[in-house]
């Protein structure tokens, strides 16, 4: 329900029940004062006429007495006025209206009920009369129907029930204009302007008029917005170094890796060159036939395509690029990483395989991100194997939850990229912290504990998951599952 429905309910129903216990008090208030009224006028109209009545009987006799009070009667519209004898016989002059009741000697005031009208009560007042050496007489009679009271009251309660809805009405439509006015329109704009807060809208400052608890409330929201505002600000500022701090980590990684395939690619470059030199000196002497110096030219292309080929992949791994989430062939990338750690392979004497197994190998990531991760962790495996290692380069796809049940839950099947080394492993303290920032177990200047911490960040955004195997002196494997992509 609305404040301001609820303020006027509140508002009317309060003064109802204040109105109606005041016009119930003043009700009866009113009967009391009624009756009391009634009494004092049956009291002096009584006592008056008991002594004219007195008087009149020792003067000129009972019957001009009767002609008095027969008079007395006809006088009055709203009572009736009789004389009963003491023993309660009515006079026939003048006669009362209780039947059979004896006169008492004092001032009598009794309710009764009039047997020809039903629902009908009387007021009954009964002054004695006494003679003149002090006998009872009879009594002066006084009746008046209480019904006239009744029906003053409810003429009264009548008007008050008017005034009481007058009042009522009035209140309430005034409660509820100021209501709607002061309290149902400022909490409307409230609520908007929460709603748009929370849908990222800071926008739109609240002004009212008004000065109460309400406008202070507006003026700590606008004040909180203009906080959100600022923090906001301040986050994006923070994301935005922070990407820019995992970026340049992620190049600083990827030139650290083509750093350390730089001097391996420069021998493998020194056989196509030697080629190429021996095979221009033999064609500069102009000693060979025309068919030789054909094949020696073909022979020159080839190794200046080989050349080629090597740098142009040297050069897009170390390149800074942005993120392009693609159909990526787990087996291509495994074949392109295998060619260029293999000078360095090589020199630690480890061998590079790459297992073939069925199926699909199609995943959805970056390319060239996903050459950085293979790279660090084929690299790191053949740091970790001894002379006569071998490091095993495993792709394809795998039901949701196949390998590693503490990998996260995902839906259908996933494609995985796996490199297995029969190195030193790892224990379990190594293990927890394998993916820290800067983390190493390598010699100084060895490591810098960027590579497997940016590994896991571009798995991560690029929508999968890393994990690891390992057991001390067993080797280790390290599992990388991203989202599969049907062909």
């Amino acid at each position: 329900m609305r404040v301001a429905l609820k303020l006027v309910l509140a508002t009317v129903l309060g003064t109802l029940a204040v109105l109606i216990i005041f016009g119930w008090v003043r009700a009866r208030k009113e009967i009391e004062l009624f009756d009391l009224d009634m009494r004092r006028d049956h009291l002096l109209v009584g006592t008056t006429l008991a002594v004219c009545v007195a008087d009149e009987w020792v003067v000129a006799g009972q019957a001009r007495a009767m002609q008095l009070v027969r008079q007395a009667d006809e006088e009055r519209q709203h009572m009736r006025v009789g004389f009963v004898h003491p023993s309660g016989r009515q006079n026939e002059v003048a006669p009362g209206r209780v039947p059979q009741r004896s006169v008492v000697n004092h001032l009598e005031n009794f309710v009764m009920a009039d047997p020809s009208e039903p629902n009908e009560e009387f007021l009954v007042s009964r002054v004695p009369v006494h003679g003149d050496k002090g006998e009872l007489l009879g009594a002066v009679e006084i009746c008046e129907r209480l019904g006239i009271r009744d029906e003053f009251v409810r003429s009264n309660l009548v008007g008050t029930l008017a005034a009481t809805l007058a009042m009522v009405g009035f209140s309430g439509m005034v409660v509820l204009v100021m209501g709607v006015w002061l309290v149902g329109r400022p909490l409307n704009l409230l609520a908007a302007k929460a709603q748009r807060i929370g849908q990222g809208d800071l926008t739109g400052a609240l002004s009212f008029t008004q000065r109460d608890e309400i406008s202070e409330l507006a003026s700590e929201v606008n004040a909180m917005c203009e906080r959100l505002a600022e923090a906001n600000a301040r986050t994006q500022a923070e994301t935005t170094a922070r990407i820019d701090a995992i970026e340049q980590l992620r190049h600083a990684d990827r030139l650290i890796t083509v750093g350390r395939l730089a001097a391996g690619i420069a021998h493998e470059l020194g056989t196509p060159l030697n080629v190429i030199a021996g095979r221009v000196k033999m064609l500069r002497r102009g000693t060979v036939e025309a068919e030789v110096g054909a094949e020696y030219l073909a022979a020159v292309a080839e190794q200046a395509e080989r050349m080629t080929v090597i740098i142009r992949q040297l050069l897009d791994f170390a390149g800074r690029r942005e993120p392009r989430p693609a159909p990526t062939d787990l087996r291509h990338i495994a074949r392109v990483i295998a060619r260029l750690v293999e000078p360095i392979a090589r020199k630690h004497e480890v061998q590079v395989e790459i297992a073939a197994e069925g199926g699909s190998a199609m995943a959805l990531g970056d390319p060239v991100q996903l050459e950085q991760v293979l790279s660090n962790l084929v690299v790191n495996g053949i740091h970790a194997c001894s002379p006569g290692g071998k490091v095993r380069i495993t792709c394809g796809t795998e039901p949701a939850f196949g390998g590693d049940r503490n990998d996260p839950p995902s839906v259908g099947r996933r494609a995985y990229l796996r490199v297995t080394d029969d190195g030193h492993g790892m224990d379990e303290a190594t293990k927890a912290r394998i993916f820290e920032p800067f983390f190493t177990t390598k010699d100084v200047g060895q490591g810098t504990g960027l590579g497997l911490s940016v590994a896991h960040g571009i798995i991560v955004e690029n929508g999968g998951s890393i994990s690891v195997t390992s057991q001390r002196g067993m080797g280790s494997t390290f599992s990388v599952f991203l989202p599969a992509v049907a062909t």
